[in-house]
């Protein structure tokens, strides 16, 4: 084990000796929410100090929502930036829209932002609908996919509300929201459509019980149904069970009945008088057609008349609504979730092509049952160039013997270079332009062993071939690739991860990575994103544009990237297998008021593998001054540190230092 130590500058450091003062100072006093809306105008709260690029930035920190350096007020939903660096926004207020329509928002930042708006005036309807994973010029809503919305039906002026968090690391520093919707094309979101946050007060109203009867007294179900409207109020109801004639009469019940008001004919949980006052069918089990019975939507508090909440996600597990009740699990119990699918095998390979001869841009995926080619001095594909690319197969060889152990050889036949890799471990290497060559590894394998097999060739100018096929040396058999190797069907989803590295092996292979060699640490676009990164963003981690990613019982997608592209800081020794943090307890507060060892109640040490996405924490008691990470997973890892007074009072975050591990 080596030991690596980490030096710093700024206002918190982490040294391995001398005096240091920590800013232990009090924070603002708590930001008041507003008695009453203020139409043409929304505040926004600036959080300073706040280091990182990274909306987990802000959002972790002790500051916020309720503690902000300072707050201003916005007439629109844009700020030009040149306010400074290492700061965090939070807007929330109202938007209003001029007409009832479809309408679209989009996003733009430096650095990482989110935009959420409500189906109502409750922050608790609201659902992030745009997002900056990095940063963008001003008002530059093109960059990434994810910074426009899809269409969202507003009501003409109703009030929406909303709320946007941004963190800007260093340089540049502005965020805006713009909108386009009926009869007017994109623009800012300016003070005609725009109201402060305050708490809405609500007038008492009837049930939606009440509300659904009294509509039905008044005759809304004769009206919709060609039925004889009576006029008389209250509405005939022979049999005195509450359900008025006509109403009985469309869902098949029995007007002189009295006892059908507690059946349930359609079974569907609910008895006659809960769907009369509810407002569902009672002969139709699933009034909203969404392929949830409208007893188990009444029963979780959805809305058994609203067929758009069956793809919504109640307990943020990833899976939707529809999803839980098909496989019979609680929609409200994100530990309580379907059994993840098993990925499908098809014959062959799957063939990732590449522009460049070394992996530079992803241009198809596709299956093929063998790997015999001789493109000659031709394209591989019509969207491909003639020379200069490159092409990765992954597939599982299984031994085909049925008893004992044979020897298997498999042979590439390229030109120009070739890898082979057997298991994740490089066997074959010869990453050169040079003439058509062939190259040999022998395996031995038991009855029905598998090896994962990964191809890599690439052609730089002239005849291209590359060519695999695979023997078995105990028989002399010849063996067929199509019945010996197999792929993953990459169209599903799948938790299976070959390699450990935290990506799903079907997304590998789905853009552009391999399933069976770890790579979630390496860099494939220019913004210095990491794959896993990539992958927890629902990013393509060669363009950055907004992908799906696939189900894998959980919710992976939205995790925060940041705005950094500077490579990372290889430290001194980089050949670590573990890393010791150091640090000098400190002497004195902000003030200059000295702080005794027995004040100090804690360290919080905040790292990742991203300097802007520092993800995981670990806390250290008050008296040490060092500590070992060990068992961490290879490349780069980034730590600040945070110390805590027996009072609750906590400094900022240190300075980014790092640590390799290989």
């Amino acid at each position: 084990m080596s030991v690596y130590r980490v030096l710093s500058l700024g206002s918190a450091i982490i040294i391995i000796s001398g005096c240091q003062s920590w800013q232990l100072g009090r924070l603002p006093p708590t930001a008041a929410v507003p008695d009453k809306i203020t139409p043409g105008m929304v505040e926004v709260r600036y959080y300073d100090g706040i280091s990182g690029s990274s909306l987990s930035n802000l959002i972790g920190s002790a500051q916020f929502p309720d503690n902000p350096n300072a707050t201003e007020e916005l007439t629109e939903l844009s700020i030009p930036g040149r306010r400074g660096d290492n700061y965090g926004s939070y807007v929330r207020g109202f938007i209003v829209p001029p007409a009832t329509g479809d309408y679209r928002f989009y996003l733009a930042s430096d650095d990482n932002a989110e935009f959420a708006i409500s189906t109502s005036d409750q922050p608790s309807d609201a659902k992030v609908v745009a997002t900056v994973p990095n940063w963008t010029g001003f008002q530059d809503y093109n960059k990434y996919s994810s910074q426009k919305s899809g269409l969202i039906s507003l009501s003409a002026d109703k009030l929406y509300y909303f709320e946007l968090k941004h963190k800007e690391g260093g340089g540049g520093d502005h965020f805006s929201v713009a909108w386009e919707g009926p009869g007017f094309a994109q623009s800012v979101i300016g003070s005609a459509y725009i109201a402060s946050w305050a708490q809405p007060t609500e007038a008492p109203s009837q049930s939606s019980g009440e509300s659904y009867n009294l509509g039905y007294r008044v005759g809304f179900v004769d009206g919709q149904n060609g039925l004889a409207f009576n006029p008389q109020f209250p509405p005939a109801d022979q049999d005195k069970d509450g359900l008025y004639d006509n109403w009985e009469v469309l869902n098949g019940l029995d007007p002189q009945n009295p006892n059908d008001g507690t059946s349930d004919p359609d079974g569907d949980f609910l008895v006659s008088a809960d769907e009369f006052l509810i407002g569902t069918r009672e002969n139709n089990p699933d009034t909203d057609g969404d392929g949830i019975p409208d007893g188990a939507e009444y029963a979780y508090g959805m809305d058994p008349l609203d067929n758009t909440d069956a793809s919504e996600d109640m307990d943020g597990d990833g899976y939707t609504n529809l999803e839980e009740h098909n496989a019979g699990t609680s929609l409200n119990d994100a530990n309580d979730t379907p059994a993840p699918a098993e990925p499908t095998a098809v014959a062959g390979f799957t063939a990732q092509y590449f522009e460049g001869s070394n992996f530079q841009r992803l241009v198809a995926v596709e299956v093929q049952d063998s790997v015999n080619f001789d493109w000659s001095r031709g394209q591989p594909r019509p969207d491909m160039p003639d020379d200069r690319f490159s092409v990765r197969w992954n597939g599982t060889f299984t031994a085909p013997h049925t008893s004992g152990t044979n020897q298997y050889r498999f042979t590439v036949r390229t030109n120009d270079g070739v890898r082979l890799y057997a298991d994740g471990k490089l066997v074959i290497d010869d990453w050169t332009e040079r003439p058509t060559t062939e190259y040999n590894y022998d395996h031995s394998l038991n009855a029905g062993e598998t090896l994962n097999l990964t191809i890599e060739y690439f052609e730089g100018q002239g005849s291209a071939v590359a060519q695999y096929s695979a023997t078995n040396r105990t028989t002399g058999q010849a063996l067929s690739t199509a019945e010996t190797v197999t792929t993953l069907d990459s169209s599903g989803s799948s938790t299976q991860d070959t390699d450990g590295d935290q990506i799903p092996d079907t997304w590998e292979l789905q853009h552009g990575l391999s399933p069976w060699i770890p790579d979630a640490s390496n860099v494939n676009n220019s913004e210095g994103l990491t794959n896993i990164q990539a992958y927890q963003s629902a990013l393509d981690p060669f363009t950055l544009e907004t992908v799906e990613t696939p189900d894998s019982g959980s919710s992976s997608g939205g995790t925060d990237t940041g705005g950094s592209t500077t490579p990372p800081e290889v430290p001194e020794d980089p050949a670590i297998k573990s890393l010791t943090l150091s640090w000098t307890a400190p002497l004195t507060r902000v003030d200059g008021s000295s702080i005794a060892l027995s004040e100090i109640d804690s360290y919080t040490i905040s790292y990742g593998q991203s300097a802007s996405n520092l993800n995981q924490t670990q806390q250290v008691g008050g008296d040490k001054t060092s500590y070992t990470f060990d068992n961490l997973s290879l490349g780069t890892w980034y730590f600040t540190i945070q110390v805590t007074d027996t009072t609750g009072l906590s400094s900022p975050p240190s300075d980014v230092v790092s640590g390799e591990v290989k």
